[in-house]
This record gives structure tokens, sequence and C-alpha cells, in this order.
């Protein structure tokens, strides 16, 4: 492997590989079954000092496939995965990917994955470096006004984290009329079907019913819709109880059922062989009529 890595590689590339420490792991992350046409060997070892993993695909298909570089993503991150499952919390491993094609004419497809999208720059910039963060808990309530029409929302989500809204909707009333007479809460039912879901204490709702005549009219609506789901909830579960328990009732039935075909095959055998009544009722627990009905 590593006459062919030194064959293949660039020069600067590969003097970063631990040569003396390529271990060939037992991962594998192709179709077990082989049905594209392909195999892959998973190496560990360092490059440039760091834990990381040499990833080779062998590709036997007479067709190129055009995603190839969608293919690397997909087998990298479940490498990554079973790296993380296996080590814990620790920096995600770097993989050097190699592809070796064997089709039955030369490659011409992408061997980039970002030259594959329509906006390379933009995707590199999106996907592949910083996701852009809106850290709720460290914006301040004037910084979340800014949002505008948002501004409620966002600061339901804040406060939602710790599920309780009671003092919050008290100590915000004032500001939250407002919000509605600008009309920047269009999404109102909504944002308080949120809160009464996430803080169901019966003060709440009865505090923003007497808050406001406006609130009031939302918070009635929402109260009908919760009420409308509890009654759906309850109604499932009901049917649920009621086949659970349809199933037990049939299974006590029929246990009882084999249990007294027993007794009666039990009787008629010592009734042939001359027992007693009184030990064959004894034995059984059947009642001397039903003895007397197999005599």
């Amino acid at each position: 492997m590593l006459d062919f890595l030194s064959a293949n590689l660039p020069s600067d590339l590969f003097i970063k590989i631990d040569q003396e420490n390529l271990e060939l792991t037992n991962k594998s992350f192709v179709d077990p079954v082989g049905r594209r046409g392909e195999s892959d060997l998973v190496f560990k070892t360092s490059i440039n000092g760091k834990e990381g993993y040499l990833y080779v695909l062998t590709e036997h298909q007479s067709t190129e496939d055009p995603y190839m570089p969608l293919r690397f993503l997909e087998y990298n991150v479940q490498l990554i995965r079973q790296h993380l499952k296996e080590n814990g919390n620790v920096s995600l491993p770097v993989i050097l990917n190699n592809c070796i094609y064997n089709g039955n004419k030369p490659y011409k497809g992408s061997n980039s994955l970002l030259s594959m999208f329509s906006d390379p720059e933009l995707a590199k910039s999106c996907m592949f470096d910083r996701f852009h963060l809106v850290d709720l808990y460290s914006t301040s309530e004037d910084e979340l006004l800014s949002y505008k029409k948002a501004a409620f929302a966002a600061m339901v989500l804040k406060q939602g984290i710790y599920r309780s809204f009671h003092q919050w909707f008290t100590d915000h009333m004032r500001l939250i009329v407002d919000l509605l007479e600008k009309d920047y809460i269009g999404y109102a039912d909504q944002a308080f079907l949120y809160i009464l879901q996430v803080d169901d204490q019966p003060d709440l709702l009865e505090t923003i019913k007497k808050s406001n005549p406006k609130l009031k009219e939302i918070a009635m609506s929402v109260a009908e819709k919760l009420r409308q789901e509890g009654e759906k909830k309850g109604i499932k579960k009901g049917r649920q109880e009621g086949i659970r328990i349809g199933q037990e009732k049939g299974k006590l039935e029929g246990k009882l059922e084999g249990e007294a075909e027993k007794a009666f095959s039990i009787a008629k055998s010592m009734i042939l062989r001359g027992y007693p009544i009184e030990d064959i009722i004894a034995l059984t627990g059947l009642s001397p009529s039903r003895i007397q009905e197999l005599v």
C-alpha cells in the first residue's frame, strides 16, 4: 500500500502520513453485497502528526458515478461517527480519500465536492466553514426587540428553556400588548400554544385571560385547541387501551379453555381406568355433573 500511495499521492502529502503505523481496520462503508461494484479499505494512521484515516475506494463500475464526491462525503460521515463512538468526545479525524477507478474508459467526472455545487464559494462558506449561530442565551432583550416581527418568537423561545412563563408573562404583558397593537405578532396563536404546552400550570392561562381583551381572545382560542388535542389523544389512548384489554381477555379465555380441555382429557382417562369419581373430582376440579357427562 505504501508503494501505491507513494506512486499516486503528491509527495508533500505522502510525507505527512505516518508510514510506520499504517493499520488496516475491519471497517467498511460500501454496500456489503457489492451492488454498486465497489469495495473499500480503511487504514488508521497519523496524518501530519494527528489521528486520521486513509480511505481507499475501489470502483469497478463500467460507467462512472457523476456524484462520486458525494459518496465519499457519505462514507466519511459514517467513519467519523464511528470514530467518535469508539473514542468519545475528541477532535474529528482527517480523512485522506483515494479512489481507484477501473472503468472501461477514462474518468471524466469531478473529484471535488465543492465543484459540484452551483456556487462553490457560497457552498464552502455556508456549508463547510462556520454555521451562523443565534445564541438566544447571550442575546439581551433589547437586541431581541430589534428583530421586529420575530422579536416575540425569539423572546418566547429564550424563556422556554426554563419551562416557566407565569412571572415572565406578568413582567412582559405591556410589551406583548404593544407588539400585538403594532401587528408584530401575526403568529400569536402558535406562540401562545407553545407557551401553554411548555408551561402547563392552570393559573398561567387564567393570568393571560385576565390581562387584556385581545390576549383573552387568543388565550381562549388556544385553550380550545389544547382541549381538542387532549380529546383526540384521549380517544386514541382509549382505543389502544381497549385493544390491549381485549387482547389480554382473549389470552385469558384461551388459557382457561385450554385448561378445561386438559381437565376433561384427564377425567376421561381416569374414568376409563376405573378411578373413583371422588378422586377424579379432586384431581381435575370438575364438578360431579360434568364428570357424569363423560361417563
